[in-house]
C-alpha cells in the first residue's frame, strides 16, 4: 500500500527548492555525471521527455530512516502557511551527496539534501490543516512540522479522502508478496478498501512486468505509443475466470490502449488466433466501430507466444 510523504516547506530554503526542482524541471543530463550508470537508465525510462522533478532531505535526525521508507507511488504532500499546496507522486530514490550539492548546494549547517528522491504527477492543491487532520484523524490544532512518512493507515485515509492515488506508479512487490497478499485477502470477508487494496497491489505486480519503470509503452493492439496512463493492463483470460495463480502470471495480461483497442477486445468484439486478431463479428456495430475493427482485423499480436496461447484460446472461445 502506497504511503503519504509530508513535507513542510514554508522556509527560504524550501521555498526556493520548491520554485528550482519541483515547479521548474531539472534536465537528466545536470543529473547524469553523479549518478551510476543503471540509475541513469532508470531516470530515462520514467522522464522520456529528458527532465524530472527531484525533492531531498538532509541527513539530520531520524530524516535517513524515514527516507529508507520510502517507496515507488507514495504520495508527497507539500505544505505551508496552514495548508497543503501540492501533491507529486514518487518514481525513484538515491542517496548521492554531489547531485544534492549540484541541485541545492548547503544549508547553514554545512549539509545537503543527499537522500534524493524524484517525483512526477505534480498537482496543485488547497487543503487545510483541518480538513487534513479530520481525514486522518488527528487533533483539530495538530501542525505539520519536519519531514514525515504516515503509517499504511493514516496513509490510506489521506489518499482516499483526497482521491491521490497514481494510476502510473506502483510499489515494486515480488510474485511471492503478491501471492501471499492475495491469498490472506481472499481468505477474509473482504471490505471494499481490502478489495481495492488486493486489486491494486495485484495490477501494480503486473503492470511491472509490462513496463517495469518506463511511463510510455506501446498499445499490443494498434502498435501506437502511448503514456501508461493511456494503457491498460488488460486481462486476456477475464480476471474473473482466472485462479488465483493465473491472476499473478504475467503472461495473462497485455497493453491495449483506452483509445478503443482495450474495449474491442474486451467486448468480444476482436480476439487472437493463431496469433492474428480476427474480427468477431459481434452485434451491434457502427459503421465507426467497425472501421476501427477493420484497422485491427489481420494484424499480429506481438503478445502471442506459448506462454499466452492458452489465454488467447480461451479468450476466443468465449468471445465466440
Amino acid at each position: 500500500m502506497n504511503k503519504v510523504i509530508l513535507q513542510p516547506s514554508g522556509n527560504k530554503d524550501a521555498r526556493e527548492h520548491f520554485l528550482d526542482t519541483i515547479e521548474t524541471n531539472v534536465n537528466l543530463t545536470r543529473i547524469g555525471p553523479h549518478i551510476s550508470v543503471n540509475d541513469f537508465q532508470v531516470l530515462q525510462d520514467i522522464y522520456p521527455s529528458g527532465s524530472c522533478k527531484v525533492w531531498g532531505v538532509t541527513p539530520g535526525g531520524s530524516n535517513q530512516t524515514k527516507w529508507s521508507r520510502i517507496e515507488t507511488g507514495d504520495i508527497t504532500l507539500f505544505s505551508r502557511e496552514g495548508s497543503i499546496y501540492a501533491s507529486a507522486v514518487t518514481t525513484y530514490k538515491l542517496h548521492c551527496h554531489s547531485l544534492a550539492a549540484e541541485l541545492w548546494n548547503y544549508n547553514a549547517d554545512g549539509q545537503t539534501w543527499e537522500y534524493i528522491y524524484f517525483l512526477d504527477e505534480l498537482r496543485g492543491l488547497s487543503i487545510s490543516y483541518a480538513t487534513f487532520n479530520d481525514a486522518v484523524g488527528y487533533k483539530p490544532s495538530y501542525i505539520i512540522q519536519g519531514f514525515s512518512v504516515l503509517d499504511a493507515s493514516k496513509s490510506a485515509a489521506v489518499i482516499q479522502a483526497f482521491d491521490l492515488q497514481s494510476s502510473v506508479f506502483y510499489a515494486d512487490i515480488s510474485k511471492d508478496e503478491c501471492l501471499e497478499a492475495i491469498s490472506y485477502l481472499t481468505s477474509l470477508n473482504e471490505t471494499e478498501a481490502e478489495i481495492q487494496s488486493s486489486r491494486r497491489l495485484e495490477q501494480g505486480y503486473l503492470q511491472k512486468h509490462l513496463f517495469g519503470r518506463k511511463t510510455v509503452g506501446t498499445c499490443a493492439g494498434c502498435n501506437r505509443d502511448y503514456p501508461v496512463s493511456f494503457l491498460v493492463t488488460a486481462h486476456i483470460k477475464r480476471r474473473s475466470q482466472c485462479t488465483l495463480e493465473e491472476r499473478i502470471d504475467h503472461h495473462v495480461v497485455m497493453p491495449l490502449c483506452s483509445m478503443g483497442c482495450d474495449q474491442m477486445f474486451e467486448k468480444g468484439y476482436v480476439s487472437v488466433l493463431d496469433g492474428v486478431y480476427v474480427d468477431m463479428k459481434k452485434t451491434p456495430s457502427s459503421h465507426h466501430l467497425q472501421k476501427c475493427i477493420d484497422q485491427l482485423a489481420g494484424k499480429l499480436c506481438t503478445y502471442y507466444n506459448d506462454a499466452t496461447r492458452p489465454y488467447f484460446e480461451w479468450h476466443y472461445d468465449y468471445s465466440r
